[in-house]
């Protein structure tokens, strides 16, 4: 028997394209529910819930099961509610079904702020808490890490070190101000979303929160490659917030400038920013808080500035 917490919505996916179930899969997780089972065939579903005496909704698609079956478990399992997935049933509706079925606290408790920016990149992409860093200190704002990025570069910003669990009371007693979060990695938020690992769980809460996205990528051929999927897979997202794109290490040699233009194509009409190589610039961000320190602008500087000004 499973023991599941109270304040998500227990849900059973039961859909047969295997595409379709990972797109809902990374909506519900979105959305604060809990995916318990995802059932590969009727069979595997009564079993389930033979052995689960729990109040489950099932998402299910019509060629999932034959009617006959689907009337068997709705008739034993009186507590089973079903909601089933059609070509023009949209997200929005889909959400919109699953908060009558619960209190309303189904929806996401975090809600969306303008001043709340989250910054993440490709895997193993160069910048993402450095630019964070640099990004804080040029508006004077606050950044929420994550306690398990325990290997990020020191900032002359605050810097708050949070649980992933501890994100919406964190919220909840921000200042007006300016903050940044540092979101982490991802290649493919709809996967991340749909995953229940620590990462993806700071990942999910950033996406919900966030007001603005700031997506790093390094200057190479690995980092079009994951951009590549990246874009991809952002267009099947319900709603995201406005995103900006930012090649980091830039170089401007016949090599870089390839590179810049396989990162416009890949990107079209997002706005974007490019960032030069500078590893004294990058070191520099101890002394940023300085008075005068903008005025000796580098480069890079004069690009995080341009990144920053586009930020409330």
């Amino acid at each position: 028997m499973l023991e599941l917490g109270e304040p998500r919505l227990n849900l059973i996916t039961a859909i047969s394209n295997s595409d379709q179930e990972e797109k809902i899969a990374a909506l519900l997780h979105s959305q604060g529910c809990n995916i318990i089972y995802r059932a590969l065939n009727s069979d595997l579903l009564a079993k389930f819930l033979a052995n689960n005496q729990l109040k489950i909704n099932v998402i299910y698609t019509k060629n999932f099961m034959a009617p006959a079956k689907l009337k068997e478990l709705s008739t034993k399992y009186s507590e089973l509610r079903l909601i089933q997935l059609t070509e023009d049933l949209s997200s929005e509706e889909l959400l919109n079904q699953l908060a009558q079925l619960t209190r309303p606290a189904l929806l996401h408790q975090l809600a969306r702020a303008n001043n709340l920016i989250a910054v993440l990149g490709t895997p193993g992409s160069p910048g993402i808490s450095t630019i964070t860093n640099h990004l804080a200190v040029f508006k004077s704002a606050q950044v929420i890490a994550a306690v398990h990025h325990n290997l990020r570069p020191q900032s002359s910003a605050k810097v708050e070190m949070i649980l992933a669990s501890e994100f919406d009371k964190k919220l909840a007693v921000l200042a007006a101000g300016l903050t940044i979060i540092d979101a982490g990695s991802t290649l493919a938020l709809t996967k991340t979303l749909s995953d229940r690992r620590m990462d993806a769980l700071w990942l999910s809460h950033s996406l919900a929160c966030a007001g603005n996205l700031i997506y790093v990528l390094a200057a190479n051929d690995n980092g079009i490659l994951y951009l590549d999927e990246f874009v991809s897979d952002f267009k099947n997202l319900v709603n995201p917030p406005p995103i900006y794109y930012v090649l980091n290490q830039q170089r401007f040699d016949r090599k870089g400038q390839s590179i810049q233009s396989k990162f416009l194509e890949v990107v079209g009409s997002f706005p974007t920013f490019q960032i030069p190589q500078d590893q004294r610039s990058i070191r520099s961000q101890a002394d940023a808080g300085r008075p005068n320190h903008f005025w000796r602008s580098t480069t890079f500087h004069k690009q995080i500035q341009k990144i920053g000004n586009q930020l409330t």
